[in-house]
């Protein structure tokens, strides 16, 4: 597998218990994790950090999880980072999907399901992620 150490993970979650654990499994892949609690700290947080990928709980406390994606696609530099919608409802990932979301997983999220999400994600065999970052 290649270096992954340079690849950002935004974790945008409520719950501090299932963060932690995102958290752990994003460490354990080899990624940089940053982690935003609201909306409006994950918007703040991918202005800063400019991620290489959104893991977006979708019941967000401050908006509406589509409300973020909506808003994050309306800046040009942040548009076309890969977000991966969260939810403990399988019915979401419609309107996940609809709503500008990459893809879908539902909570509880297993490691080995992450671990491939993040994989099609990130890992283009030709394309290393500083020249990613310079072309979004």
């Amino acid at each position: 597998m290649p270096s992954t150490s340079r690849y950002k993970i935004l974790i945008i979650e409520k719950q501090p218990n299932y963060t932690q654990i995102l958290v752990k499994q994003v460490l354990f892949a080899g990624l940089t994790p940053e982690v935003a609690v609201t909306g409006e700290g994950g918007l703040r947080k991918a202005i800063e950090h400019h991620p290489d990928l959104i893991l977006l709980e979708l019941d967000l406390t401050d908006m509406d999880g589509l409300e973020f994606v909506s808003l994050l696609k309306e800046k040009p530099k942040l548009e076309k980072i890969p977000i991966v919608a969260m939810s403990i409802f399988p019915y979401m990932k419609n309107a996940a999907l609809y709503g500008g979301c990459n893809d879908f997983l539902k909570k509880p999220v297993k490691m080995i399901e992450l671990m491939a999400h993040l994989r099609r994600f990130l890992y283009t065999p030709s394309t290393p992620p500083q020249a990613r970052r310079a072309a979004g």
